[in-house]
């Protein structure tokens, strides 16, 4: 793992911290997750669902999604990871609910 997949894992992980106590929020699966197989993996993993997953939509519930996965992956310091269309979807996916970061 390289030094910026282990910053991407950590903002992610350190995101997810702040949503625990989150009615509905299953953080304590995702930081296992991500701990197991590093952050990039599991965002990879996440986007291939095609549509937002049940954590993006309680974040979108309690006006959060500041600390959803797709906020965190529209970074352009992280663009070397991902596919464009998978930072247009996610990126799509955020203006569709009103968050422009």
């Amino acid at each position: 793992m390289t030094a910026l997949e282990k910053k991407f894992s950590e903002e992610w992980m350190k995101k997810a911290e702040e949503t625990q106590g989150m009615e509905d929020y299953n953080a304590a699966r995702l930081l296992k997750s991500i701990q197991e197989h590093g952050g990039v993996s599991v965002a990879k993993r996440a986007l291939e669902r095609n549509g937002s997953s049940e954590n993006f939509e309680v974040l979108k519930k309690n006006n959060r999604l500041d600390l959803s996965m797709e906020a965190i992956m529209v970074k352009g310091e992280y663009g070397a990871f991902f596919e464009d269309d998978e930072v247009n979807q996610c990126l799509a996916l955020l203006c569709d609910c009103g968050y422009f970061g």
